[in-house]
């Protein structure tokens, strides 16, 4: 074997490997700056409009994707362990719920109780986050929860307390979803991003302040059978009103 052509062959392509790495550093180093810079002229701008931002931005490290949830049908050996409350399976596909005894929550530790009530009479009760409160039916809304973050179901309520006129909670209707990603990965805007989108459309001006920003995954279409389609969004809210910002699209839609 020709030692010498072998190390000669070794150098060259020891040397091609640190350029290629050397370059990657550089291309990194220079899409951090770029980033920091977008950032800084993000912040110039709302400091010049007097824009208010009320709280501290979240972040999330999730990729870029929808969410497919699919309905889980449910079955005798899933309830068979839901105690203390009758249980029924209805046609489509809801589980309905009526407690042998009513559930007392008190004003102190509402949230804490609720919380406690999900573990011991919900299925799966751990992945459910407190939503909407509905005073004329005294329903609670819940969403299930993806990797930590809220969807929200296209008219659909994935979990319902109902409450009786001495806010004690009487009964549930359930339906459960099992999600998995959908398509390829797209690059997602960063909070302080989906800010500036509602800038550039004149949502947010002069003066406002920017008082909720929360991450989470919403379906507004009907679902296709037993499947919804969840897009990444941030809900974001401008003084008294509530926008969602598409997390890869940059579509926006108001809410309130």
């Amino acid at each position: 074997m020709n030692w010498n052509k072998a190390k000669t062959i070794f150098i060259i392509t020891f040397l091609f490997l640190n350029v290629f790495l050397t370059w990657q550093l550089i291309e990194k180093d220079n899409a951090n700056q770029v980033s920091m810079i977008t950032e800084a002229t993000i912040q110039e701008r709302l400091d010049e409009n007097q824009v208010t931002i009320a709280i501290d931005l979240p972040e999330v490290s999730l990729p870029g994707v929808h969410v497919i949830g699919k309905t889980i049908p449910w079955t005798e050996e899933m309830v068979a362990n839901l105690g203390n409350q009758e249980v029924e399976i209805k046609e489509d596909g809801t589980l309905v719920s009526v407690l042998d005894e009513p559930y007392p929550l008190s004003e102190e530790n509402q949230t804490m109780e609720i919380q406690t009530f999900l573990n011991t009479y919900v299925k799966n009760g751990s992945e459910y986050r407190i939503g909407e409160w509905d005073s004329n039916l005294k329903q609670l809304h819940l969403y299930q929860n993806y990797e930590g973050k809220t969807t929200y179901t296209y008219e659909d309520d994935q979990l319902i307390l109902q409450l009786d006129d001495e806010q004690q909670i009487v009964g549930y209707q359930q339906s459960l979803l099992e999600f998995s990603q959908h398509g390829r990965e797209h690059e997602m805007l960063s909070s302080l991003k989906a800010i500036e989108v509602l800038m550039n459309d004149h949502i947010i001006g002069m003066n406002d302040t920017i008082t909720t920003v929360e991450f989470g995954y919403y379906s507004f279409f009907s679902p296709q059978g037993d499947v919804q389609v969840f897009a990444p969004m941030w809900r974001i809210g401008v003084d008294d009103e509530i926008y969602l910002v598409n997390a890869i699209e940059w579509s926006i839609q108001q809410l309130t």
